[in-house]
């Protein structure tokens, strides 16, 4: 009975321990049931989940690209706008083309018409030397004989106005050599192959005193110091001297008025010895009636003279180069 009795108790405990496991097992399912019920529905989770509004936001913004995107009239405006800039700059080089001033190049004279009423009656030259560097005048329309180089003389003419208008001119000289055609403009600068240029003279720096300097670019010249005379009448009026532009700055003279214009002159190394050259004014691009013509001619050269001892030099030909190619050993 006892054994039957230990068998008996090991069958319920192995029944309790079968029973166990579907009970831990429903358990454990009631479990995650309860915490199923506790979790958010679907629905709720569709309606807190705020992707409609973004996405409807979002696609409203590829409706705005099509307008930003949509091409505008200024792409092709600025494409055109290069172009028709390019003939401008490629036109600019061609703006700097000045007329050649006749300081740096001497040109031939324009003077073929004639200013009527303007006649240039008479002409005065001078020397400029002696320690005090005074101007010598010669007598009216005199010739100037024995002229050398590098000597500074000056050009007097006289200007009147004969006609019934008012003249304005801006004198300007001119040369050529003797009897030759053409009439070219004395410049202002010394260039090579021009024997003349209109130049600053030389003053003392103080009167009665040792010392010199270079005097002014010009002066008026005043009524009491006009030279050639009344010759024709009318009223004088003052004159001007230039000593370094050419033309002159311009003058105006009413009906029956007169006055001098003068001009200082350098001869250069280029003057020839023994040849004349003419001059006179001209209003630039007109030649004034009646134009006067004043003349120098230039001495002979100086002769060379030698000192005691000294003997005069024979011409020889040029050495022949060398040839470096040969080595000398």
């Amino acid at each position: 009975m006892k054994c039957k009795n230990n068998d008996m108790a090991r069958h319920v405990r192995v029944r309790a321990v079968v029973a166990y496991p579907a009970l831990s097992a429903t358990l454990v399912v009631s479990i995650a049931l309860a915490l199923t019920s506790f979790s958010p529905s679907q629905d709720l989770a569709h309606a807190a989940t705020p992707t409609p509004p973004v996405t409807t936001t979002s696609s409203a913004t590829p409706t705005a690209t099509p307008t930003t995107a949509t091409p505008t009239t200024a792409t092709p405006t600025t494409a055109t706008a290069a172009p028709s800039a390019t003939p401008s700059a490629a036109a600019t080089p061609s703006a700097p083309s000045a007329t050649p001033s006749p300081i740096a190049i001497p040109s031939a004279s324009s003077g073929s018409t004639v200013t009527p009423g303007s006649p240039v009656d008479h002409h005065v030259l001078a020397w400029i030397g002696g320690p005090k560097l005074q101007a010598l005048y010669l007598p009216v329309d005199a010739l100037m004989a024995d002229v050398s180089q590098f000597q500074t003389i000056r050009m007097r003419f006289k200007l009147h106005n004969s006609g019934t208008a008012a003249m304005t001119a801006a004198p300007q000289l001119e040369y050529r050599v003797s009897g030759s055609k053409g009439y070219t403009v004395v410049p202002e600068a010394l260039l090579k192959g021009i024997p003349f240029r209109v130049d600053r003279e030389w003053v003392p720096i103080r009167p009665g005193k040792a010392g010199t300097k270079q005097g002014p670019l010009g002066a008026d010249i005043a009524v009491t110091r006009l030279l050639t005379g009344r010759e024709g009448g009318g009223r004088a009026v003052t004159g001007h001297h230039s000593m370094g532009a050419n033309p002159d700055r311009a003058l105006t003279l009413e009906p029956g008025s007169y006055t001098e214009q003068e001009f200082t002159v350098q001869v250069t190394s280029d003057a020839r010895s023994l040849t004349g050259y003419e001059f006179r004014i001209t209003d630039g691009h007109s030649m004034l009636a009646g134009s006067q013509i004043a003349a120098i001619r230039l001495g002979a050269p100086p002769k060379l003279t030698l000192s005691p001892r000294q003997q005069q030099g024979l011409t020889v030909r040029s050495p022949k180069p060398a040839n470096r190619s040969v080595v000398v050993k």
